[in-house]
């Protein structure tokens, strides 16, 4: 529930639209401190182009007994970094003699365009819309021929996301003057196995890892490609680096923050080839605590290239020739670490939320040969922790030497926001502890008890909603999600320009070279976290709206089919359902429900029929049929598919009533005719 700091609202509230969540919705935040924390901004079809994050409009705010959203009237500002005003792309659909256009965008209303004999249906285009007229209107800037989804991927990346993945002539330039590879003034540490473990298909390696026992715990070893010594503060490469704030991730493409030249090469830490790399060398007791901890400039040489899946499988007793020679001395001293170290994470309560995520497969034509749930498996959690620990050590090193510091923050979630899952406490006669004393083993409890009760994916929904968004910031708060006091990113330079500065930041505090590093006022630095939060929502907003247009293309031939889901979420719109296997996640709107009036009970976690009875909860697992997959918006949409069971019960209860009406009929009847 939104916290309303006026007795009276306002009639219409300045609001900026926030962010853009998993299904395409708009979240919105008051610009006056009216309302606090974001609320559902409601699609309005006379603003065009249509709201996207970073536009400012007025508002009206509205209270429902399902919740709160707001209304926009009408646009003030629009955030021109994030697409173009002035088009809008959408595929050519033509119906009785007349020429529309489906926008790309989810809920958009289709647009007539002025006549065109060349289009057909199907072409992705390109439009200008006419505001002034009463019916969407539009006229034809471009063509782009029959539409595919690697036309629609590079038009998003370009025009609505504003990504830049060109790299200029002065950028390419300055690479072939890097500075040569030297070993002065180094640690030499290629006598250590380190060893890089990562995905099936990663093609950059920035950090590698090496354990081994002692008599009171672990000494622990993370390398990280030393990008500070290749990009300079204020070189032509530093200020693209900034601008872009982080690589992007996409299901086709990788969008680098740096050049492939380090990405690929310098900065990436090959097997049996010498790299400079900033190590943090740390000693872990055998609970996992870290208990010292300093940072050398040094060189490496990888021993040897993994991956997730090698790992496990040596972990499980199966070995491939790599795996056998190096499991004594590296692969075993790694896991026993890694225990160590997670044991300090449960006692601590980092949160324990579960995510979905997805690795999408193509063939030789770019088109989408499979789609995968990604595993969490035991290897993946061991380079997590090496790295939490790292970057913990990197935040007590900078902490302690009182430096300007890019801290990697959390906050604890609103008050405001708790007060949503009360009923769903009461339900499972849970309290939380008063909010000063709040912690994330609290929400873990929660998580725990709604897994017995088979609620499991979409209570993890709901808790993550309730938190906040990690951000950059150089105040430091702490990390509320992994119960940290102190932490920052360091381990991914190549990626993250937050992890830049902190190298920078480190090479200074520890006196890793004979010159400091030049670093960002304090103001600058400011407004620097402010612009790395932009560009990682950015990123991620591409990457999710992207993602989901491609699990659409792949399950378009299959409307039509019935699918066991799971529902993730309960809205006044409908329910939320996910075909696990995939990932795919999709809509059963409210009106394809069998007939009757629902209510959210629960704090959301339950959709009730007044007159049916018929219950759905998150987690709940039904059948449905896809009814719909649409690439163009990503939108996926469902109908519900009772069980004969339940038709048979809601049937019989319908009947019951109607024998209870007619009988009270015939008695009335009956009365009046004596009378």
């Amino acid at each position: 529930m939104l916290k309303n700091k006026e007795k009276t609202p306002l009639p219409y509230v300045l609001f900026k639209v926030a962010e853009e969540d998993a299904n395409g919705d708009l979240l919105a935040i008051a610009q006056n401190g009216t309302y606090q924390n974001q609320i559902f901004a409601l699609w309005h079809n006379r603003l065009i182009p249509a709201l996207a994050v970073g536009d400012e409009f007025l508002g009206k705010f509205k209270k429902t007994t399902n919740g709160c959203y707001v209304k926009p009237v009408s646009r003030i500002g629009q955030n021109t970094s994030t697409y173009s005003p002035d088009s809008i792309f959408g595929i050519v659909e033509r119906q009785n003699h007349q020429c529309w256009v489906a926008p790309s965008e989810r809920g958009a209303k289709p647009y007539l365009l002025d006549e065109n004999k060349t289009l057909k249906n199907g072409d992705l285009v390109e439009i200008e819309a006419n505001a002034d007229r009463r019916t969407p209107h539009a006229k034809l800037i471009k063509n782009y021929g029959p539409f595919n989804m690697n036309k629609l991927s590079e038009i998003l990346i370009s025009q609505k996301y504003k990504l830049p993945h060109i790299f200029d002539a002065d950028i390419l330039k300055e690479c072939q003057n890097l500075p040569e590879f030297s070993t002065k003034g180094r640690a030499n540490l290629t006598h250590l196995p380190f060893v890089t473990i990562d995905g099936d298909d990663s093609k950059d390696f920035d950090d590698a890892v090496y354990a081994t026992r002692f008599d009171k715990g672990f000494h622990l070893a993370v390398a990280i490609a030393d990008v500070a010594y290749y990009v300079r503060p204020h070189s032509a490469l530093d200020r693209e680096a900034a601008l872009r704030g982080n690589s992007v991730y996409l299901p086709q493409t990788v969008i680098p923050m740096l050049p492939e030249i380090l990405s690929n090469e310098l900065c990436s830490l090959n097997p049996e080839q010498k790299r400079l790399a900033l190590v943090c060398l740390m000693d872990i007791d055998l609970n996992g605590n870290l208990i010292d901890w300093h940072f050398e400039r040094a060189v490496i040489k990888s021993a040897a290239r993994l991956t997730y899946r090698q790992v496990e499988r040596a972990i499980g007793g199966e070995f491939d020739a790599t795996t056998k020679k190096l499991f004594t001395k590296v692969i075993q001293p790694l896991y026993e670490a890694y225990f160590a170290l997670d044991k300090a994470r449960k006692k601590r309560g980092a949160l324990e939320i579960e995510t979905t995520e997805v690795k999408i497969r193509f063939d030789k034509f770019g088109n989408v040969a499979a789609i995968e749930k990604q595993q969490s498996l035991t290897s993946n959690k061991i380079i997590e922790e090496f790295m939490i620990a790292a970057n913990v050590a990197a935040a007590r090193c900078l902490l302690k030497a009182k430096a300007l510091t890019m801290f990697r923050v959390h906050d604890t979630p609103p008050e405001d926001k708790l007060k949503e899952i009360k009923p769903l406490l009461a339900n499972l006669k849970l309290k939380l502890p008063d909010y000063k004393a709040l912690k994330p083993q609290h929400f873990n409890h929660i998580l725990e008890l709604c897994k017995q009760k088979n609620y499991g994916l979409g209570i993890d929904e709901l808790i993550l909603r309730l938190q906040c968004q990690a951000q950059y910031s150089p105040n430091n708060i702490g990390h509320f999600g992994l119960g940290l006091k102190e932490y920052v990113h360091f381990t991914s330079p190549i990626r993250r320009y937050a992890d830049l500065l902190i190298h920078r930041a480190l090479i200074n505090a520890c006196r890793l070279s004979s010159t400091l590093e030049e670093m960002p006022s304090e103001r600058a630095f400011a407004e620097t976290a402010e612009h790395l939060c932009q560009t990682e929502r950015n990123a991620a907003a591409a990457e999710r709206d992207i993602t989901a247009r491609y699990i659409s293309s792949y399950l378009q031939p299959l409307a039509g089919t019935e699918f066991e889901v799971k529902i993730s979420g309960l809205t006044n719109a409908g329910i939320f359902v996910r075909i696990e296997s995939l990932g795919a996640e999709g809509l059963i709107p409210m009106r394809t429900l069998p007939d009757d009036y629902y209510q959210l009970l629960d704090a959301g976690s339950c959709l009730r029929g007044v007159d049916t009875k018929l219950k759905f909860r998150l987690g709940q697992t039904i059948n449905a049929v896809l009814a719909e997959a649409a690439p163009t918006s990503g939108g996926l949409t469902f109908h519900y598919l009772p069980d004969k069971t339940t038709v048979f019960s809601h049937l019989s209860k319908n009947k019951s009533k109607d024998k209870k009406k007619n009988k009270k009929l015939k008695d009335k009847k009956r009365k009046s005719a004596k009378k």
